[in-house]
């Protein structure tokens, strides 16, 4: 095995050198060269301005405070009433979004720059402490390898004279006091970063030293002090109680409904519940009112108790099923509620190998200036043909969570893709448009942190 050298500047070429550190560290990695090459850079681009321009109003896309760098959002298209397509969005993503280096070379520079625009937030008269947070055992850290990678490059050439060290939670655990005068960028796993914050009179410490920025909202959200109210630091981001809720989210929809309905999105129906006697409750009333149901426990679950309650299930046993699958993910101190119950809608398939497949639409979003803009596209095929089922895997389109990240379900924006999941350029300049809205949108709403509260 050769030795990698590292180079003066790391351009995306070089993630084959992230990836050979991220074996050196001890998590398994995946390359995304094939993806990348089914992303059509000139094709992204032409679609974005042509969404810029539907907009019209720029002020509708425009953020000026530190609540919003970058996020996704993902879609399924469906046919609405009229015979036309709907696009329905099925979650909101903030700065724990992943995927990032699956676009084009150029929009994951666009997303690294929103990253770096966190720093024109912070005090420029005191050495940052920046901690880049991922889950445990990911198979994507090589997106915060080049995340940070770019992060002190920025400080570097901001501050010229400021050393920046990079380390891991263990070693600044061993480092902390020494260094006051210098940045650091700490990368740490969500687990250990929960064990090690704290709050007092409003800002963050990391064992005993203030912490300025945080990329990557899981850290703060499952946080028994952070994920209940704003503190005093710069977050990726800030919007994190809507968009790691999906009823909040659909809620935000809502509000929103009169600038993103012109744009074809179309909403799904949505309840809460706070505890199980009131989930089973919803499900056994709404069921009949729709063709059936999804089930989905709170915040981000990678797909773990996300399952459909059909006109023939038993609604005690789905709920019991979910549960399981939650807590033997998250454990049992962790708790799945407030669930949300939305509508199951019948989405357009894509033909993939030559069987009928459900996909989803990830856009991503990323903040240029003060201004949000679409970055990219990426389509996610369910592992398993669509036959009626309602099987897990014809469901659930996540790359990861299947033994590795499968590589060859993840198209990229191009001619070819938009043939196999049966859409126009049209579509995706709407639901760029839709994307960046709605994010925007997110920023103006009010955050209810009570909603994030769990009774006891």
């Amino acid at each position: 095995m050769t030795t990698a050298v590292n180079p003066e500047r790391l351009e995306l070429d070089d993630l084959e050198w992230f990836i050979r550190l991220g074996g050196l560290v001890g998590f398994r990695q995946f390359g995304f060269d094939d993806i990348r090459a089914r992303q059509d850079a000139e094709l992204t681009e032409r679609l974005r301005q042509r969404a810029l321009a539907r907009i019209q109003d720029p002020q509708l896309i425009q953020v000026t405070d530190d609540s919003f760098f970058l996020g996704s959002v993902d879609y399924m298209v469906r046919e609405t009433p009229d015979g036309q397509k709907g696009y329905t969005v099925l979650e909101t993503n903030g700065g724990s979004s992943r995927g990032l280096t699956l676009l084009s070379p150029p929009d994951v520079e666009r997303l690294m720059a929103a990253f770096v625009e966190m720093l024109r937030f912070l005090d420029p008269d005191e050495p940052p402490l920046i901690l880049v947070g991922h889950p445990d055992g990911d198979a994507l850290i090589t997106e915060k390898f080049l995340t940070i990678y770019r992060l002190k490059e920025a400080l570097e050439r901001e501050r010229p004279g400021l050393k920046v060290r990079v380390l891991s939670i263990n070693a600044f655990r061993t480092l902390r006091r020494a260094g006051e005068s210098e940045a650091v960028i700490v990368l740490s796993p969500h687990s250990q970063s929960a064990l090690s914050l704290h709050l007092q009179d409003d800002r963050v410490y990391l064992m005993g030293r203030r912490v300025h920025l945080i990329i990557g909202d899981g850290a703060v959200a499952r946080h028994h002090q952070l994920g209940r109210r704003r503190s005093d630091m710069v977050l990726a981001n800030w919007i994190f109680p809507v968009t790691g809720d999906k009823f909040s989210t659909y809620q935000a929809i809502e509000r929103a409904r009169d600038i993103l309905i012109p744009h074809g999105l179309y909403p799904l129906r949505f309840w809460r519940a706070w505890s199980r006697e009131e989930l089973e409750r919803i499900c056994e009333e709404k069921r009949s009112e729709v063709d059936g149901l999804i089930i989905k426990p709170f915040q981000g679950s990678g797909g773990a108790g996300v399952l459909p309650v059909l006109p023939g299930s038993s609604v005690p046993e789905v709920v019991e099923e979910s549960l399981g699958e939650f807590h033997a993910k998250y454990g049992h101190r962790n708790s799945p509620f407030p669930y949300t119950v939305c509508e199951k809608i019948n989405p357009r398939k894509a033909t993939w190998r030559g069987n009928r497949h459900n996909y989803d639409i990830r856009i991503y979003v990323a903040r240029q200036g003060d201004t949000l803009i679409p970055v990219g596209c990426l389509f996610r095929i369910a592992p398993q043909p669509d036959k009626g089922t309602y099987s897990k895997g014809s469901l659930i389109v996540n790359l990861s969570g299947y033994g590795g990240i499968a590589v060859e379900r993840g198209l990229g924006l191009s001619e070819e893709s938009l043939e196999t999941v049966h859409l126009e350029e049209e579509d995706i300049v709407k639901i760029f448009a839709a994307s960046t809205l709605l994010m925007a949108a997110i920023t103006r709403q009010p955050i209810d942190w009570s909603q994030r509260q769990r009774p006891v």
